[in-house]
C-alpha cells in the first residue's frame, strides 16, 4: 500500500480523521472549487482523474494539469490571494477534503506527512518543467505523443470502473498540456491514427 496522510493519520491519529478529513464523491464534470473562490479544503485523489487550471481573459478553461490518486490540490494560503484555479472532475471521483490549517500543520510537524509532502511537490515541480521542455523543444507530433504516454494507464472512477485516461482528455487539454491548438493536435492524432 502506498503510502498517504490519510493511511498516516489513521495508525497515529484516527481522531485527527473524525475532526479535519471527510471523505466526498463527485460527479463527472462537477466543478470542486473555481475562481473567485480562494478558500478551499486540501483535497487528495482517492479514485478518479480531475483537471486543474485557470480561466483565459476570455473566460474559457486553461488546463495546466490532469490529476490521479494520491495527487493532492487545493489552496495552501501560501500566495497572499494569488489563487486563481479551477478543479473540476475528469470522471467520477472520491476524494478526501482534509481541512487546510491542519493539512498545513500535519506537513511540518509530521516527519513521515512531511517527506510525502516534499516528494509530492517534487513530482509536481518535475512534471511542470518536463512539460515546459517538451513545449519549447519538441515537434508537434512528438508533443502529442509524449502526453498520450503520460497518460497512458488507465485509473479507477469512484465505481471502481476502470477509465482510460487519453479517452476522457479533450483536444484542448491535450493542447493546453503540449502549448499547440487543438486543430494542431486533432490533425496530429489523425495522422497517428492513420500511420
Amino acid at each position: 500500500m502506498e503510502f498517504s496522510p490519510y493511511s498516516y493519520l489513521s495508525a497515529h491519529s484516527p481522531e485527527a480523521i473524525s475532526n479535519y478529513v471527510n471523505t466526498v464523491e463527485f460527479e463527472k464534470g462537477q466543478l470542486l472549487y473555481q475562481p473567485p473562490q480562494y478558500i478551499t479544503p486540501i483535497y487528495e485523489i482517492v479514485k478518479g482523474a480531475m483537471r486543474v487550471g485557470t480561466y483565459s481573459p476570455m473566460g474559457m478553461e486553461v488546463c495546466y494539469d490532469i490529476l490521479r490518486p494520491g495527487e493532492f490540490f487545493g489552496n495552501l494560503r501560501y500566495l497572499n490571494g494569488q489563487f486563481s484555479e479551477f478543479a473540476k472532475s475528469l470522471s467520477s471521483v472520491i476524494v478526501r477534503e482534509y481541512e487546510c490549517d491542519f493539512f498545513k500543520r500535519i506537513t511540518v510537524v509530521e516527519p513521515d506527512i512531511s517527506e510525502w509532502f516534499n516528494i509530492q511537490l517534487v513530482k509536481r515541480w518535475s512534471r511542470a518543467e518536463d512539460r515546459l521542455y517538451a513545449v519549447r523543444s519538441l515537434d508537434a507530433g512528438s508533443k502529442v505523443r509524449k502526453i498520450m504516454f503520460d497518460f497512458q494507464n488507465g485509473v479507477e472512477d469512484a465505481s471502481g470502473r476502470l477509465i482510460n485516461l487519453q479517452k476522457i482528455l479533450t483536444l484542448q487539454d491535450i493542447a493546453d498540456l503540449t502549448g499547440l491548438t487543438r486543430q494542431t493536435v486533432s490533425k496530429v492524432l489523425k495522422e497517428e491514427i492513420c500511420a
